[in-house]
């Protein structure tokens, strides 16, 4: 229920992981989820960090804390149709950005106990990965939020 399908975007491409990250939130920044500051403590926390938010092949779940700008629970999503790797040094591709924006330490658990179901399940986890339209991916989403 986190995960409205028009939070969901699809795109053939993005220049840099900076750029995949700012499209995949951008939707919870229009609507008032998030701030543009939460947009660069994630971007900063990566920095700093490394591409540790790259959770399975091909799959990264970018986020930063409450107090960096989140004003209310919320998900968005990005499908690449070309991966872009989440390094400077050009490792770790991804496909999938999924930005969480969480009010709190608990709140978004079970959204996120669902994603890593969903994301573990290869059969379901390929699915997503090869699908091109906004609402395949809904689809696909929405078998596991019961």
């Amino acid at each position: 229920h986190i995960l409205n399908e028009n939070y969901i975007q699809v795109a053939e491409r993005v220049v840099g992981w900076r750029e995949a990250i700012q499209l995949a939130a951008e939707p919870l920044r229009t609507n008032g989820y998030i701030t543009e500051d939460y947009i660069l403590a994630m971007i900063n926390t990566l920095i700093k960090m490394g591409p540790y938010i790259v959770v399975s092949p091909k799959v990264a779940i970018p986020h930063a804390r409450p107090e960096d700008g989140v004003n209310k629970l919320g998900m968005s999503l990005l499908k690449l149709q070309r991966s872009v790797p989440f390094t400077d040094k050009g490792t770790h591709e991804v496909n999938l950005i999924i930005v969480l924006a969480a009010i709190d330490g608990d709140t978004h658990l079970k959204a996120l106990s669902q994603l890593t179901n969903m994301l573990s399940d290869k059969k379901t986890n390929s699915k997503l990965l090869k699908a091109d339209s906004i609402k395949s991916i809904f689809e696909l989403i929405t078998a596991y939020s019961v």
